[in-house]
């Protein structure tokens, strides 16, 4: 093991020397094992020798490790594991206090440490033998007991297979480059069977064939590569790996054969570009980070920043990216990622977990594959908060190539994003974004505060002066204005100023384009409306906003489409029943009367208390003769929103195209509406 202080950044680094790769074991600096008493103390060694100078709070670790017991005796069985740690291994490597535990980073070093200064470029060039023993699972063999204390041991195996598989990809390429040839394939082929998934192993695999002259081994690679993927993914190989296939398999081919070649794998990566961007294989939805629940007030940083990585994952459109409105449906709980995915119709689920102390961020972060159930990837972060970006960025470049396997695009698309100068404006967004989507007069009146706040601190940040014309859009649609053209013009200056401020960002689009919807200038909001969807071709409220644009302009068929796009991004919208209200209305003015009525029941399903899709309802029953029910759907809307009028329906929608609007107001009249 490297014992370099410089490694570890302590004088006194290595007295205890953990193995955690392959097993378990301690050692003191004289090479003596010793020994800990049982499988329960090893693994609370093995977690707090993991993370050295940081406090582990005992409730915390009494809740991980025996979760099967009551309070009090969890706490006795803790206090009991540590004092078999500290007689076994010395009361001077065990911090303690009443609340929290950790090992003094001046005594203790870890494989785990040394894999990761490897990795990362920071401790010199790794020899075969040292990389290949550092590619050894975390904790192997180890007995475990335990939903939340299985999960961690899962997330460490990930991240250290990860880091194994940057050494090793690392260490073959050093031997390449110095004639090495033999150990390189060796170590290339151990890093293929650490994840057989994962195509730049196999990459690395075949041009090392190459370079010995074994092409053929080569092109057996790619097509084990592609047969694997074919039966355990049901996908096929990225780009990049088609285009290595290609270039080696034409070497020493005459010149028109290599151009017929190339030609005809063009068109099959064309093909396959196409059919993935058509059934958005490439699916994730990303869960709030879950925080300690004493700590109630990070919900809002947690939220925060899985919207930030919503925003930016659905920039490649590569990724069918579900909404926050149906991820953050899921609330700021443990969840299973399988049944995350089965709600959402996704692929892939990013889930993780945060701890702020002070200016200290420490955010966990996986990846997980539910098709193979298998987690792709998995990262710890420890950063000061003000470097909260940085990591966002990092997250997102090793997300895109985490799921290379199933990357159709080989170049990705990068947006500039403008971000305030303050991490409180952002936090004052985010809570202001919180309050709007509860659409209450109170709430959206909190909301207002918190966004006002946001621009007050930062009057540059976009998205704050967006939050304030995004208020006013749900004061207009849900009728809590007085004064709607006031509430109108304020609502598009702040929204106009906010694209100018950001044109890069898809939500003051969104919010400018249903503003000018209201305000009858359709062409121009579906401008912004289409530019939305291009920056964030996942973005549902931008579907559904273009699916009411087309409504307004009398193009019910066209809608349609919108619409559905919009309810399979967020199936678990807070507006899902208006999606469903606004499908209905697009079937009821296209002729499907069976269609709108069902559309508008399922909405009312979603949303008992939600009074525009009784409208829908009613319309589509006095169109099937019903008049006596649609009569009892209208008052149950008037019971929910007293002031709905004909009067007050027309302020909403009299800048529709004159035919639709007085159809739709001649059949509330039939049903009842006054």
């Amino acid at each position: 093991m490297n014992e370099n202080p410089k490694l570890f950044g302590n004088a006194h680094a290595g007295e205890l020397s953990f193995t955690l790769l392959g097993g378990f074991a301690v050692r003191s600096t004289g090479g003596q094992t010793l020994n800990l008493p049982t499988a329960k103390v090893r693994l609370l060694a093995a977690y707090l020798a993991v993370t050295p100078g940081q406090f582990q709070g005992r409730s915390k670790l009494c809740a991980l490790f025996w979760e099967d017991r009551s309070s009090d005796q969890a706490r006795a069985s803790l206090r009991n594991a540590l004092a078999a740690i500290r007689t076994v291994l010395g009361d001077h490597v065990l911090i303690a206090s009443r609340e929290a535990v950790m090992f003094d980073p001046a005594y203790v070093s870890t494989d785990v440490y040394e894999l990761e200064a490897l990795a990362k470029g920071d401790a010199g060039v790794a020899g075969v033998e040292t990389a290949q023993r550092l590619s050894a699972a975390f904790l192997e063999g180890s007995t475990i007991s335990g939903e939340e204390l299985s999960e961690w041991i899962e997330f460490e195996r990930t991240r250290c297979r990860n880091l194994s598989e940057t050494l090793l990809g690392r260490a073959a390429e050093q031997l390449a480059a110095t004639g090495e040839e033999a150990a390189a394939v060796a170590l290339a082929q151990q890093l293929v069977s650490l994840d057989p998934y994962r195509e730049k192993s196999h990459r690395l695999l075949m041009r090392l064939y190459a370079q010995q002259g074994e092409r053929s081994l080569a092109i057996a690679q790619f097509q084990k590569c592609r047969q694997l993927l074919a039966d355990e993914l049901g996908t096929e190989p990225s780009p990049q790996t088609v285009a290595l296939a290609d270039e080696l398999s034409v070497e020493g081919v005459p010149a028109h054969e290599k151009r017929r070649a190339a030609a005809e794998s063009a068109s099959t990566r064309q093909q396959t570009t196409g059919a993935a961007q058509a059934d958005f294989r490439i699916s994730i939805a990303v869960l709030p980070f879950l925080h300690p629940v004493e700590d109630a007030d990070q919900s809002f940083l947690a939220e925060g920043l899985a919207e930030d990585l919503i925003t930016e994952l659905s920039r490649h459109k590569d990724f069918l990216v579900i909404a926050r409105q149906s991820s953050f449906a899921f609330g700021d709980v443990p969840r299973r990622a399988e049944q995350v995915a089965q709600d959402l119709d996704v692929r892939y689920v990013l889930t993780g977990n945060l701890r702020r102390r002070g200016d200290d961020l420490s955010l966990g972060v996986q990846l997980i594959d539910t098709a193979t159930h298998r987690t792709v990837w998995a990262e710890r972060y420890a950063r000061k908060l003000d470097a909260l970006f940085a990591v966002q960025d990092e997250i997102i470049s090793r997300i895109i190539t985490a799921v290379d396997a199933e990357v159709r695009s080989s170049e990705r698309e990068h947006a500039a994003r403008k971000l305030p100068d303050t991490l409180d404006a952002w936090e004052l967004f985010h809570r202001g974004l919180w309050h709007i989507y509860n659409f209450s007069m109170d709430e959206v009146d909190t909301a207002e505060k918190y966004f006002g706040q946001a621009t007050a601190l930062y009057p540059l940040f976009a998205l704050g002066h967006a939050g304030l014309a995004q208020a006013a859009v749900v004061r207009i649609v849900w009728q809590m204005s007085d004064n709607i053209p006031a509430t109108l013009e304020s609502g598009l200056n702040h929204a106009r100023y906010a694209v100018t401020l950001d044109g890069a960002h898809p939500f003051p689009h969104v919010v400018l384009g249903r503003l000018l919807t209201c305000q009858g200038e359709l062409a121009l909001a579906h401008d912004h409306l289409r530019i939305a969807t291009e920056l964030n071709p996942s973005y549902a409220h931008a579907h559904y906003a273009l699916a009411q644009v087309h409504i307004w302009a009398g193009q019910a068929a066209d809608a349609l489409p919108y619409i559905d796009r919009a309810i399979r991004f967020s199936p678990r919208d807070p507006l899902i029943s208006i999606f469903m209200t606004v499908r209905s209305v697009c079937l009821f003015l296209s002729g499907d009367i069976a269609g709108a009525e069902a559309a508008a029941r399922a909405a009312i399903a979603r949303q008992a208390r939600e009074n525009w899709s009784r409208l829908g309802l009613a319309a589509a029953l006095v169109e099937s003769g019903r008049i006596d029910e649609a009569k009892a759907a209208v008052a149950e809307a008037k019971a929910l929103l007293p002031s709905l009028s004909i009067a007050s329906l027309d302020g909403l929608i009299g800048r529709m195209v004159p035919a639709t609007r007085h159809r739709i107001i001649e059949v509330l009249k039939r049903a009842g509406l006054e």
